[in-house]
């Protein structure tokens, strides 16, 4: 038959007709089929980059969030409290951000469930409200709330509602689970990361900037720190603006090996240490760069709490924080998971050594520096040791107790970093890695004998089993080695 010409008409008995009219709809069956797996790639690769790039934009806005009301809250509250607290340093300088945290640590579970439920998603949209809602709140106290211990009071509320913009802390995870080839994966995660460094000055350099404003025309303190929080009200809409955009595949969470209790993942060495290399990591990082603030106006002569040169500092360390991670994917490809993170381990270790040795500008700016380029390398390593050792069906379990974990230790740190002194707060953070480090060398000495591959999990239930196996299959251990 020639092409174009018409199909000659059917004849013979019916039974002839239908078989011959069945199999002309199974061929073009197969050729729509055939059409749509030539076309799926091609949308696939259309959906990762959008994804990336969103998910880029959601950790951007979300630490542009975070790292700005580090420089704001404590010294908010030291004006709200200036005449009930007559300290340079008081615990209740950083309280709203022990609250904050606190909060973090509840909600890290139901979050993990509620992702794991509905959609990654859904989740950064609700923590978008969230911060929304909190940020207007809080807003709003400080402007127009006129008794300073009832506007302490509020504020506090405020940020137990935006904390649910902890939601983004879920963004590296989101971010490996669409990456269609695992062997990119540790490259994708550091760099939407990294593409945090693009925005996320916004937050101190705003926080700066709007209360330089106010004081130009000469309204009240407290009136500029409230206008930052109109800002970031604003920076919430673009944040669900992102996660509306988003077109992630469905989560996985079905598993050829079922979900063992929870103390039993957690007893596993690739869960536990890649757990407390996290935590160890986020309290050395988050401790400095909270107390920042405070011990920089309290220990230059001349500083004001609006003045640039605090902000900055802050600005300079979020950079450091997100610049790596361009590359930190490529030295994870290199070197491997366990030797990064060493690194990261180090450079924190320098950091620290760094503001141990003054309270100069220089001594602040290459100390918060050096901070943040340490925490990016270990940050990224430890986040794809955490993801690389567990089954799907463990998923929600591991990062609920990993997120968890951090955050406590998020709250632990900017207690402290209100309390202690600079010196004294530098050196428990020094204290806190070593063990990081301990474990970290003996995970790598251990994956060199080959003691970490494991036999696979049997079914078990409840949270906590002892006749349960301790060990997960070797295809999510075998990435446990020091190198790929």
């Amino acid at each position: 038959m020639t092409a174009g010409a018409p199909a000659p008409p059917l004849t013979g008995s019916s039974e002839q007709r239908a078989k011959a009219g069945a199999n002309g709809a199974g061929a073009a069956a197969g050729g729509e089929a055939a059409d749509a797996t030539l076309a799926a790639p091609q949308d696939e690769g259309t959906h990762e980059t959008r994804n990336m790039l969103m998910l880029g934009c959601i950790f951007t806005v979300y630490f542009a969030f975070r790292s700005g009301a580090l420089v704001v809250i404590p010294l908010c509250s030291k004006e709200l409290l200036k005449d009930t607290v007559h300290s340079d340093f008081s615990p209740l300088y950083n309280l709203p951000l022990g609250v904050w945290f606190g909060m973090d640590v509840l909600l890290a579970t139901p979050n993990a469930y509620l992702m794991r439920k509905h959609g990654r998603a859904v989740g950064f949209t609700i923590g978008g409200v969230a911060a929304f809602v909190g940020s207007l709140m809080a807003f709003a106290a400080l402007r127009f709330s006129e008794t300073p211990v009832v506007t302490f009071v509020l504020l506090n509320v405020a940020v137990m509602v935006m904390s649910d913009v902890g939601m983004a802390e879920f963004v590296r995870f989101a971010a490996s689970e669409a990456c269609t080839d695992p062997a990119r994966r540790g490259k994708v995660v550091s760099r939407v990361i990294g593409f945090g460094a693009c925005l996320s000055m916004i937050g101190p350099a705003c926080a700066s900037a709007v209360q330089q404003l106010n004081r130009r025309n000469g309204g009240e303190v407290l009136h500029g720190y409230s206008y930052f929080f109109l800002c970031t009200a604003g920076l919430s809409l673009v944040l669900i603006a992102a996660s509306r955009m988003l077109r992630l595949p469905p989560m996985n969470t079905e598993s050829v090996l079922p979900a063992a209790p929870l103390c039993t993942v957690l007893r596993r060495t690739p869960v536990w240490t890649a757990i407390v290399a996290q935590v160890a990591v986020q309290f050395a990082m988050v401790a400095p760069m909270s107390a920042v603030p405070l011990v920089m106006s309290n220990s230059i002569h001349g500083l004001h709490a609006a003045d640039f040169r605090i902000s900055g500092c802050i600005v300079l360390h979020v950079l450091s924080m997100f610049i790596p991670g361009f590359w930190a994917g490529n030295f994870i490809a290199l070197l491997g998971e366990i030797p990064v993170m060493g690194i990261g381990l180090l450079i924190q270790s320098a950091s620290l050594i760094v503001c141990l040795t003054g309270k100069s500008y220089a001594q602040f700016y290459s100390g918060l520096c050096l901070l943040g380029i340490g925490w990016n390398l270990a940050f990224v390593a430890g986040t794809m040791l955490v993801v690389s050792s567990h089954t799907i069906a463990e998923r929600a379990k591991v990062t609920s107790a990993n997120e968890t974990l951090r955050f406590a230790a998020n709250g632990v740190g900017v207690i402290l970093a209100s309390t202690l002194t600079w010196d004294v707060l530098c050196g428990t953070c020094l204290a806190v890695l070593a063990p990081a480090a301990a474990v970290m060398l003996q995970r790598n000495l251990r994956a060199v004998d080959g003691d970490l591959v494991a036999p696979p999990i049997t079914a078990s239930k409840g949270l906590c089993s002892s006749s349960s196996s301790s060990s997960i299959n070797s295809s999510s251990s075998s990435s446990s080695s020091s190198s790929r």
